[in-house]
């Protein structure tokens, strides 16, 4: 999710073959390999894979302590440099401004240096909840303007996401069109903003390049007086992203086709197991009895409670709660296929929640609009490529290209702060219609014939309880991954499942109930409109 976001694609087998390199492969103690023995470049997730293999092979020779500095372990992978052997400490910011330098050092050809912790300040960026965010400025303490800032982002949401396949397409993105440092891609050739790069990756985490003057938009931002003149914006970026984003990919990026429901079915599988173990496994029926029903999306005490199945005992949560998931899925999967079996397929983005999106500092979208104009003279909102920039891609694959717009409408309901979405606020048939006009412009030029706008718009909606479903399960699933660690706050769950508390912060166990709630509603008006019965 968000860049501030939530966290597509589930763990994955590394893939490619593994092997242990020569000696002359082994790197000096400080410095970067000299070119005459530096290894071939290695592409796709399996480079990953395969500079892991080689970093560990490295330490075994090397004996028990790994090479010194971490920093000093390098391989290029899709064109970047990797540090398999560098792990970030989230909490130390000496050790963040480090990695921060080492990568940047090892993009710009300059000998590798762990930092020693000075020079550069470090920033926390709020808002992420599945990542740790951090800016940190290379330059003097003193300048602070970013232009020699970076973004370092340390992962989280460990095994839910597949961080080879991820970072391989999102440097395949960026190097689209471009992809040296320092170099803007045209108009005409970049895929993504023009100064969105990938610098690097280690070991938990990756730097990117830092866009200065930019704020993430907010939720006014979306529905206010300038949010249609931003989704038309966002429609022409998505609609490149969809139109070309499958050029920059491999065979081994695209899969399979349609990762929606493999990962949501994936999820549900995780989801089983966690609620099978640990302090599932124990006699504690409150526990139980929370993610019982944050699953099913009702309310513990709700007037729709009885008409679900009872709270299961400790044995059967993980069958009641897979089963009551997977009819639902199955139910989507069918109706969707039946519906539209030529629904268009592209690389998505998944996750273009407001957070997601960045906008020029200086735009303030809620005091323009077309009638503002007329009757005070203020100019509509400029927005274009360089003033709205769609970041963090972990959510991205191969997808149903109306599910990433159905998702974009989705967010614009909001809960990303408190776990509580106000579905009112979707947005109503002649937003999503604008919106699908300028994408389908965009997409292939001309003017959209309304036939088509029409069957995109039934998609929109039919993905609509799609995403209610992937998110639903992604934020019950964190909450399980929560008690697995310890970190999951019970009393607060307790008591905002009951409404007696404030909802002023983040809560994944609500978000997901909230969403799986509404994604029954979702079930109940398809019925309404022969669309079939709910199968729960």
């Amino acid at each position: 999710m968000a860049e501030a976001s939530r966290s597509s694609a589930s763990a994955a087998p590394p893939k490619g073959r593994m092997r242990s390199p020569p000696s002359s492969d082994r790197p000096a103690p400080s410095s970067l390999p000299s070119p005459q023995s530096r290894p071939p470049p290695l592409s796709g997730p399996g480079g990953y894979a395969r500079a892991r293999a080689e970093a560990e092979a490295v330490a075994r020779l090397g004996g028990p302590d790994p090479p010194s500095p971490p920093s000093a372990f390098v391989r290029t992978v899709e064109g970047r440099p990797y540090l398999p052997l560098l792990s970030v400490d989230p909490r130390d910011e000496a050790s963040i401004a480090a990695a921060a330098r080492a990568v940047a050092s090892a993009r710009r050809g300059r000998p590798l240096s762990d930092g020693g912790g000075g020079g550069g300040r470090v920033a926390t960026i709020a808002g992420g909840l599945t990542n740790a965010l951090f800016r940190v400025d290379l330059g003097s303490v003193g300048e602070g303007d970013g232009s020699d800032a970076v973004l370092v982002r340390i992962f989280g949401a460990d095994g839910m996401i597949d961080r080879d396949a991820e970072t391989a397409a999102f440097s395949r993105l960026c190097a689209a069109g471009g992809g040296e440092e320092g170099e803007v891609p045209s108009d005409a050739s970049a895929i993504l903003h023009p100064r969105l790069d990938l610098l690097g990756r280690f070991a938990n985490g990756r730097v990117e390049s830092w866009i200065p003057g930019m704020r993430p938009a907010t939720i006014a931002d979306l529905d206010g007086p300038g949010g249609v003149a931003l989704a038309g914006e966002v429609a022409r970026q998505m609609a490149r992203l969809h139109r070309r984003g499958m050029d920059a990919m491999e065979a081994e990026e695209l899969g399979e086709g349609p990762t929606l429901w493999r990962v949501i079915e994936e999820w549900i599988d995780e989801l089983g197991r966690y609620l099978g173990r640990g302090p599932f496994a124990c006699d504690d029926g409150e526990l139980r009895e929370l993610f019982h029903y944050a699953a099913l999306g009702v309310a513990p005490h709700g007037d729709d409670a009885g008409d679900h199945p009872r709270m299961a005992e400790q044995d059967t949560l993980p069958l009641i709660i897979q089963s009551s998931l997977r009819k639902e899925l199955a139910w989507q999967r069918d109706r969707v296929e039946a519906r539209f079996p030529h629904a268009p397929v592209a690389f998505c983005h998944n996750d273009a929640n407001a957070a997601n999106i960045l906008l020029d500092a200086t735009i303030n979208s809620n005091e323009s609009s077309d009638s503002l104009n007329a009757n005070k003279g203020i100019p509509s909102p400029s927005y274009h490529r360089e003033s709205v920039c769609l970041i963090d891609y972990e959510y991205g694959s191969v997808n149903y290209a109306m599910f990433d717009v159905a998702n974009f409408f989705c967010e614009h309901c909001g809960g990303n702060d408190n776990g509580v979405p106000n579905f009112d606020r979707f947005p109503d048939g002649t937003r999503i219609e604008s919106f699908l006009r300028e994408y389908v412009r965009e997409r292939g030029g001309g003017r959209p014939e309304e036939a088509e706008v029409a069957d995109l718009r039934a998609q929109v909606e039919a993905f609509r309880a799609a995403s209610d479903l992937y998110w639903g399960v992604w934020g019950v699933l964190q909450a399980a991954r929560e008690v697995s660690d310890g970190t999951f706050r019970r009393e607060d769950a307790r008591a905002r499942t009951r409404g007696h508390s404030d909802v002023d912060r983040w809560d994944n166990l609500r978000y997901g109930r909230e969403r799986l709630a509404n994604c029954r509603r979702g079930r109940e008006r398809a019925g309404a409109t022969g669309g079939g019965p709910a199968p729960i």
